[in-house]
């Protein structure tokens, strides 16, 4: 879609279809890498913000070419898997541009994980070699202990114990007539996601190098140019950081690399290196409201603010707008199975620009390559304009499938992924995401797996059943709360706080049950013996339970 041509979108029985309008490169993610970043070598690629130094797309596809090189003399091959345990830095993006140089399948997660979450994700895709910072060295080896997965470490940095990824930048007499391997079929698996889909605990999404081709050209598609400056705060473990690095790659544009994120550190950002687009998750836009606008910042070079993750209010996003005039700030909806974006605003077409607006909760249109349904859940029948139900897509964006693992659930009969989220569009075909029905909840933006929480409680000897909900929170997203029945024989001997303590002892800080405990004599079950979760959460709500 280029200018203000009209948009190709066909709404034939309440079903949206927008046809692809572009070609994706046939060779794969690695050759789309490859082939920019040499077309873009003298520009910027890097704005290391922690060291004060810039690094050009030239000097980023020599390490590159030169770990491809190096996994390949370890024998790392299509049948393994690489991961990556990173912090963003300088080289955090090496490992993860190499495996696809290689068509190696590629998974990250992110260093703040908790023990309990990496080591089931480590069993989940039992990696071949992982590159980890030092800071999480410990975690990676206690986990490798815990599974029994036989991997070899590299560390970014100093050791005496294993591999430093120095080793793998040596300089190599095959690197000048290096050329990546092009991919047999676009549908083979590029990187490996986690995420938790509508039910459950943390799986492997296998992301296809097609859905992650067409998702960057998208995305570009969307108003990015050569000139961009670009900043996420977000590592390679979630799909947004992932887009940023292929959509910069794709247009030769600079990211800023930061560490640590904070309101005070962002501002900072926008100022020095003219950041042009700021992609937030819900809590940095709330940390953003509450410090406010410094005095004297100059904010001119910033184009678009794109918030995604969670849910943001009306109130929020005008407030984040007052903050930021003369930039284009708008929320964006997608979700993992599918690559990433769903619906978003595309800045350069006039329409969009002006409905995002007057729309501040809408998370914007459809994109390229997507059918859409909202399924009435009561009924089964299709909804039109301003009918809620739940948004079910069919795509060639979507995964693979989990990785060893079956997903036949996630679609229904007729092969329709379910999002699990409950929508609603208007006559300009504008997106509002207004509940969840999958269970996952999310506290500031990190996924909270329901039943991983109520697996913990239900060890408690007082508890016989357990069933957690979230509580929505403006700030955080949700905050878990327990509806708990208590074995008759305890009854007087347990109280609420004895079960957030249990919980408190035994999960990661996202999973505490800050919405409380409650205890109750029955729990709301369906015919088949599911729990109605919404039912309960609404009877919560209005102070029924």
């Amino acid at each position: 879609m280029n200018g203000d041509e009209p948009e190709e979108v066909s709404n034939i029985n309440c079903i949206i279809d927008v046809p692809l309008d572009f070609e994706p490169e046939h060779r794969g993610l690695g050759y789309l890498y490859f082939s920019n970043m040499k077309k873009y070598k003298h520009k910027i690629a890097q704005y290391l913000a922690d060291t004060n130094e810039e690094d050009t797309y030239q000097d980023l596809l020599k390490r590159s070419v030169r770990t491809a090189l190096e996994l390949k003399r370890r024998n790392i091959t299509r049948d393994d898997i690489v991961m990556i345990c990173s912090y963003n830095h300088k080289n955090s993006c090496i490992p993860f541009i190499a495996s696809t140089f290689l068509r190696v399948p590629v998974a990250s997660l992110d260093p703040t994980l908790s023990l309990m979450d990496t080591t089931h994700l480590m069993n989940e895709v039992k990696p071949k070699i992982i590159f980890v910072v030092p800071e999480a060295l410990k975690l990676i080896e206690t986990s490798l202990n815990e599974t029994g997965v036989d991997a070899e470490i590299v560390v970014f940095g100093n050791s005496d114990a294993y591999a430093e990824f120095s080793d793998f930048l040596q300089s190599d007499e095959k690197e000048d007539n290096f050329i990546p391997e092009s991919v047999t079929s676009l549908r083979e698996t590029a990187v490996i996601f986690f995420s938790s889909g509508t039910t459950g605990l943390p799986k492997g999404i296998m992301t296809s190098h097609y859905a992650l081709v067409c998702q960057t050209i998208m995305l570009k598609n969307c108003g990015m140019h050569a000139n961009a400056v670009n900043l996420t705060y977000a590592s390679l473990y979630w799909i947004s950081a992932v887009l940023f690095l292929s959509v910069s790659i794709l247009c030769g544009a600079g990211r800023v690399v930061c560490r640590y994120s904070n309101s005070k550190i962002t501002w900072f950002l926008i100022e020095k290196y003219k950041v042009t687009s700021l992609a937030l998750a819900p809590t940095l836009v709330s940390d953003l409201i509450k410090g406010g606008r410094p005095d004297g910042v100059d904010t001119s070079s910033l184009l678009s603010c794109v918030v995604g993750g969670g849910s943001v209010s009306a109130t929020q996003m005008n407030q984040i707008r007052d903050l930021l005039p003369g930039t284009f700030v708008f929320l964006a909806y997608g979700q993992t199975e599918v690559a990433g974006i769903l619906t978003i605003f595309q800045l350069n077409q006039v329409s969009h620009t002006l409905a995002l607006h007057h729309k501040p909760e809408s998370s914007g249109k459809p994109v390229a390559g997507i059918a859409y349904k909202v399924v009435d859940l009561e009924t089964g029948k299709l909804c039109g304009p301003n009918e809620k139900g739940e948004l079910r897509v069919k795509t060639d964006y979507v995964m693979n499938g989990y990785y060893g693992r079956d997903s036949s659930d996630s679609f229904d009969s007729d092969g329709w992924l379910r999002t699990g989220d409950i929508v609603y569009y208007d006559e300009e075909q504008c997106f509002f995401v207004v509940d969840r029905i999958k269970e996952m909840l999310k506290y500031k933006s990190w996924h909270v797996p329901p039943a991983m929480i109520e697996q913990i409680i239900v060890s408690h000897p007082a508890v016989n059943r357990a069933v957690v909900i979230g509580l929505p929170n403006e700030e955080d997203g949700d905050h878990p709360m327990a509806l708990v029945m208590v074995n008759p024989m305890f009854n007087g001997d347990v109280h609420p706080e004895d079960i957030e303590i249990f919980v408190a002892e035994r999960v990661p800080d996202r999973m505490k049950l800050r919405g409380g405990v409650k205890f109750i004599d029955s729990i709301p079950l369906t015919p088949s013996g599911k729990v109605k979760r919404r039912n309960i959460r609404e009877m919560v709500q209005q102070g029924l339970i």
